[in-house]
C-alpha cells in the first residue's frame, strides 16, 4: 500500500495536475500556458491539489473610475508637489478592474488585497480555482504571494532596564537618558530651532504597537492616530488574544521616531501626525506576506503620508519556496523593494533599516526592500560612533552603495514594551532601531521645507552626513546629521531662479583657491556665506554687497585659512532671501 501511495502521488499527480490546470481542448494547446510563474507549478505538484495556495491574480488592463477618487486631498497635493511622475496623477492612481475582481471571486477564490500599483489582487485559490483563473482572456499572469522570513534582529530579547535618571544637559528639551541617540545625530539644535517634524504625516509599518498607551505617545494621540491590522484584517494594531500576529517591535520602533515625555525620552519628530501599520504576522518564523507591506504602501498613499518608515527587512522565504540570495539585491527582483520605489515615485519619502546580517567580504548582505533604488537605507552605529558589527553592508549587486546613511542603533532609549505598560528599558534590535530615528531626521528636514521631493531630501541627509566627502559600503555617507539637513534643507530650492543663480565652485575640487560664480539678472544686494557640515559659518564670502546685472566671479585663495581638508557648503542669499547651496571640496 505504501508503494502504490508513492507511484501514485510521484508519477500519476503530475498528470492529473497538468490535465486539471490545462484541460484537453483538442488543440493540443494548454489553456494556462505561461500564466503561471515557475514557482506556482513546483508548488502546485509539490503540494495537495486541493489545499489552498496565496497567489498574486495579475490583470492585462484597468479600466474604471477616476483615481482621484481613491485618494485623500493630502495626498493629491503631495503628488503633484513632490511626485516624479509627468503627470500628478498617473496609470498606478487607477483602480484595479471591479469586473476583473469579480469574476475572480465567482470561481470561488477568496479574495485578500487588490493592489492598484501592481494591478492585481492577492487571493487564496485551489488548484481547480487557479486552472479556471487561468483561463481568463484579461489575467496577464498568476504567482505565488512570497512569505519572507525577518532577518534576524540582535539581542532581539536582550532588553535591559535602564536608570530613569534626569539629565544635566543644557538645551531647551531635557532628554533625560535619551540624550546620547540624539546627540550623536545632531537632533537638539534643530529641536531648539523649532524643527520638530510639525507638518508630516509619517507612516510607520512593524509587526505591532503593543503599548500605545504609554506616557511618550501622549502626544502623538491627542494629535490623533489612523491605524490599520493587514493581518487581522481590523483596526487594531494592538496585541490580543486570538489575535495573528503578536509582538512588541512597533513599540519599540516608534518610540525612536515619535516619543515625547521630556526628562526620560524625546525623539526627533514628536510633533509629525501618525499612520500605524501593522503588517507582519509574527506566527510561525515570522513571517511577512508581501501583500500587507504593499497594501500597506498604497494605504498610506491614499491618506497622504509624506514617510514611510519601515524597520523589517526580508531575505528568505519560507520553505518549500526558494529563497532570495544576496543576487537578488539588485534594485528590481521583490516585490516589496519595487513596490518602495514606487512609493517615492508618489512623492513619498522611504526609509527602511539594511539588515542585521553583519559584513561578508564577497557579497553584500542587505535584505529588502534595503536595495530599493530611491529608498533611504538605514545601519548601525554604537556609542563610539562606529560601525555596529552586526549592521548590513552593500554594494547592491549592480553597484550601488548601501546603506545611505547610519544612526545610533545599540542600547536605545525605548520605550517599555507591553499593554498599559510605562517606563523605559534599553533595546538591542538592530537596525531596527537605527531606521526610525533617520526617518524622523527626514521629517524635521520636511518640516524645514516642506516643498523637497524624495530624491532632495535624499541628497540632503546624505550630503551633510559626517562620511560624505568618501562614502564607502561599510558606512555610507556617514551618521546623519540632523541640524547640518535642516539648515541644508532651509535654503535649498529657488525662490526666483530666473533671476538669480548660484553655479559650482571651479576648480571643485581645489586647492588652495577657487572661484564662486553667480549671475543676476537685476541689480541686487548679495551675501554669500560659507559653512562646514555641521552648519558652522566658516566666512562670510561677501556681506550685503550691491551688484550689477550679470555674471559675477569671487575668486578665495584658502592657503592661510586654518580650515582642514573636506567638504564645505556655500550659500548665495539675495535681496535678504536665501536662494541656493552648492557643495565644494577643498583639498590639501
Amino acid at each position: 500500500m505504501k508503494i502504490k501511495s508513492y507511484y501514485l502521488s510521484r508519477f500519476f499527480m503530475p498528470a492529473l495536475l497538468m490535465i486539471c490546470l490545462f484541460g484537453a481542448q483538442g488543440k493540443g494547446e494548454c489553456a494556462g500556458t505561461g500564466v503561471l510563474s515557475d514557482a506556482l507549478i513546483i508548488e502546485l505538484y509539490a503540494g495537495n491539489p486541493h489545499d489552498k495556495k496565496l497567489v498574486w491574480i495579475y490583470f492585462k488592463d484597468k479600466n474604471g473610475q477616476n483615481g482621484e477618487n481613491l485618494l485623500s486631498k493630502r495626498a493629491l497635493e503631495r503628488i503633484r508637489k513632490r511626485s516624479s511622475q509627468a503627470d500628478a496623477l498617473s496609470h498606478l492612481d487607477l483602480p484595479v478592474n471591479s469586473d476583473y475582481i469579480r469574476e475572480v471571486a465567482l470561481t470561488g477564490a477568496q479574495i485578500r488585497n487588490r493592489s492598484k500599483w501592481f494591478n492585481a489582487v492577492s487571493c487564496y485559490a485551489d488548484v481547480n480555482q487557479i486552472s479556471l483563473i487561468s483561463r481568463f482572456t484579461f489575467v496577464s499572469h498568476i504567482g505565488l504571494v512570497a512569505r519572507y522570513k525577518h532577518a534576524e534582529a540582535v539581542a532581539a530579547d536582550n532588553l535591559s532596564l535602564l536608570p530613569e535618571s534626569e539629565s544635566d544637559d543644557p538645551l531647551g528639551i531635557n532628554y533625560g537618558p535619551s540624550l546620547n541617540q540624539s546627540n550623536i545625530i545632531n537632533v537638539p539644535p534643530a529641536h531648539d530651532r523649532g524643527f520638530t517634524g510639525q507638518n508630516v504625516l509619517i507612516a510607520s509599518f512593524d509587526s505591532g504597537f503593543d503599548n500605545l498607551e504609554h506616557n511618550c505617545f501622549n502626544k502623538i494621540r491627542l494629535k490623533g492616530l489612523r491605524t490599520y491590522d493587514f493581518v487581522n484584517g481590523d483596526t487594531i494594531v494592538a496585541n490580543g488574544s486570538g489575535r495573528m500576529g503578536n509582538g512588541a517591535h512597533g513599540t519599540l520602533t516608534l518610540s525612536l521616531i515619535a516619543a515625547y515625555d521630556p526628562g526620560y525620552l524625546v525623539s526627533p519628530a514628536f510633533d509629525a501626525q501618525y499612520l500605524l501599520a501593522k503588517t507582519e504576522n509574527t506566527d510561525s518564523e515570522t513571517p511577512l506576506e508581501e501583500d500587507n507591506w504593499v497594501a500597506a504602501a498604497e494605504w498610506a498613499d491614499s491618506l497622504g503620508a509624506d514617510i514611510i518608515t519601515s524597520s523589517l527587512g526580508y531575505l528568505n522565504f519560507n520553505p518549500p519556496y526558494p529563497s532570495y540570495t544576496w543576487q537578488s539585491m539588485n534594485g528590481s527582483t521583490a516585490l516589496i523593494t519595487r513596490a518602495a520605489d514606487i512609493a517615492v515615485s508618489k512623492g513619498i519619502v522611504v526609509v527602511v533599516s539594511s539588515g542585521n546580517d553583519g559584513f561578508n567580504s564577497s557579497h553584500n548582505t542587505l535584505s529588502a526592500p534595503a536595495d530599493a533604488f530611491n529608498v533611504i537605507t538605514v545601519g548601525a552605529v554604537t556609542t563610539g560612533r562606529q560601525r555596529a558589527a552586526f549592521s548590513s553592508v552593500g554594494p547592491t549587486t549592480d553597484g550601488r552603495i548601501k546603506p545611505d546613511v547610519m544612526a545610533y542603533g545599540v542600547n536605545n532609549h525605548t520605550a517599555r514594551p507591553g499593554a498599559g505598560g510605562v517606563g523605559y528599558i534599553n533595546s538591542n534590535v538592530g537596525t531596527s532601531l537605527a531606521c526610525p530615528m533617520v526617518a524622523g531626521v527626514c521629517a524635521m528636514v520636511l518640516s524645514a521645507n516642506p516643498e523637497l521631493n524624495p530624491l532632495q531630501v535624499k541628497d540632503i541627509v546624505r550630503n551633510t552626513a559626517t562620511n560624505s566627502s568618501s562614502p564607502n559600503n561599510l558606512m555610507g555617507y556617514g551618521i546623519v546629521n540632523a541640524w547640518s539637513a535642516v539648515q541644508l534643507a532651509f535654503i535649498s530650492g529657488t525662490n526666483e531662479p530666473a533671476d538669480f543663480i548660484l553655479s559650482q565652485n571651479f576648480p571643485n575640487p581645489f586647492n588652495p583657491s577657487t572661484t564662486f560664480r553667480f549671475s543676476l539678472t537685476r541689480a541686487a544686494t548679495v551675501s554669500l556665506h560659507l559653512y562646514d557640515l555641521r552648519g558652522r559659518l566658516i566666512e562670510t564670502i561677501v556681506n550685503e554687497r550691491v551688484y550689477t546685472a550679470g555674471v559675477n566671479d569671487i575668486t578665495r585663495d584658502y592657503s592661510s585659512y586654518k580650515i582642514s581638508s573636506g567638504a564645505y557648503l556655500y550659500t548665495l542669499v539675495v535681496n535678504g532671501q536665501l536662494i541656493d547651496t552648492k557643495k565644494m571640496m577643498l583639498i590639501k
